[in-house]
């Protein structure tokens, strides 16, 4: 059969390369003129690791992760508040806690699932279904027809708003913006192995390697705006790696994102041939590192949907009834904040382990 995915990323290279290794004709469609990863780094925990090894890449993706053995959480004098030692999570949990850098991994997902098979400047404008076809149009002129559509367009997703509509976006009540940097490991003294992270009720700043010698800080206040802010705050924990982190950073490569919470969600994903996938289904808030994790499982899903039957419209609803409900439960947990926030969770490691896979989410 014939299967479109508006979207090349995590999510809708994931799902090609699911689709495809079952035989389908898939064709993926990206509005940019090449391939692009937005961001710097990512973490994966074991239950998106287990994913995408379930999608038969192992071997390419443990070639580009690192490992990450420990999290160190300390305040912003530099006190140590917790730590927990994850090396034994591959035997525990049948998968390693990851960082790996958003370019590689995209480029990694593109190379598997086939570079003749990717349909650039193809901006998705419109898309409907049928009872046994789905088309998207596209903003060059020309459109699609298969057998289903993939809707894995991002945030915000233009497929769920034509189709579906009714979802709208405010900034979290704990942090409204997200900076970060990419930085190269050997100017920073910063295990190569754990994610060690800065935190008081204002804010945090963590740091994480992400392989071929370089790492990346990320980090949110209630009380900065503007990058600028961002800067005179953290500059000021002369006690932590931060204040160096933020001089060995040119300003331009900072990346500063807004933490927008979905209100809205649709009651179905699946609308006759088309369904969403990824941030287009449950837009994430990265406070629990779930976005690319949860887009995988839905891939994974999709993909077992698909290889139980050859009847499109089971399929597609049994994705959607399996992954829904968990995937806007792991939004839930998204929303309660960061640790010392005002919602005082655990470290996220904790968290993960109670929250996620004690749940199966």
């Amino acid at each position: 059969m014939r299967i479109g995915i508006c979207g090349a990323g995590v999510g809708g290279l994931s799902a090609g390369i699911g689709l495809k290794a079952l035989g389908h004709d898939v064709e993926v469609f990206e509005r940019s003129p090449a391939l692009r990863a937005t961001g710097a780094g990512l973490m994966l925990w074991p239950n998106g690791v287990r994913a995408i090894y379930g999608l038969g890449l192992r071997d390419q993706f443990d070639a580009i992760a690192v490992k990450i053995g420990s999290f160190r959480n300390y305040d912003s004098s530099g006190k140590l508040l917790f730590e927990k030692d994850t090396s034994d999570w591959p035997a525990k949990y049948a998968a390693p806690v990851i960082a790996v850098n958003r370019w590689t991994l995209s480029s990694m997902l593109a190379e598997a699932f086939g570079a003749d098979a990717l349909r650039f400047d193809h901006e998705v404008v419109s898309a409907e279904t049928t009872s046994e076809k789905a088309r998207a149009h596209f903003s060059n002129g020309t459109s699609y027809e298969g057998d289903a559509l993939i809707a894995a367009d991002g945030l915000h997703s233009v497929i769920r708003d034509k189709l579906i509509g009714g979802v709208d976006f405010h900034p979290s009540e704990h942090h409204a913006f997200r900076w970060r940097a990419i930085f190269d490991l050997d100017e920073l003294d910063i295990d190569p192995g754990a994610q060690t992270g800065y935190y008081d009720p204002a804010g945090w700043v963590a740091f994480l390697p992400i392989g071929n010698g370089k790492a990346y800080w990320f980090g949110s206040s209630s009380k900065a705006s503007t990058t600028g802010e961002f800067i005179e705050l953290f500059g000021s924990w002369k006690s932590t790696p931060i204040p160096k982190a933020l001089r060995i950073t040119p300003r331009e490569a900072i990346i500063q994102s807004a933490l927008d919470v979905a209100e809205g969600l649709p009651a179905k994903w699946t609308h006759g041939r088309i369904t969403l996938l990824g941030d287009a289904a449950h837009p994430p808030i990265p406070d629990l590192a779930q976005g690319a994790g949860q887009a995988l499982i839905d891939s994974k899903v999709l993909r077992d949907a698909f290889a139980k039957t050859n009847d499109i419209d089971q399929a597609l609803d049994e994705y959607d009834r399996l992954r829904r409900d968990a995937a806007y439960y792991v939004m839930q947990c998204s929303l309660k904040g960061s640790f010392l926030g005002a919602n005082k969770v655990d470290p996220i490691a904790v968290r993960y382990e109670r929250e996620i896979e004690a749940m199966g989410a």
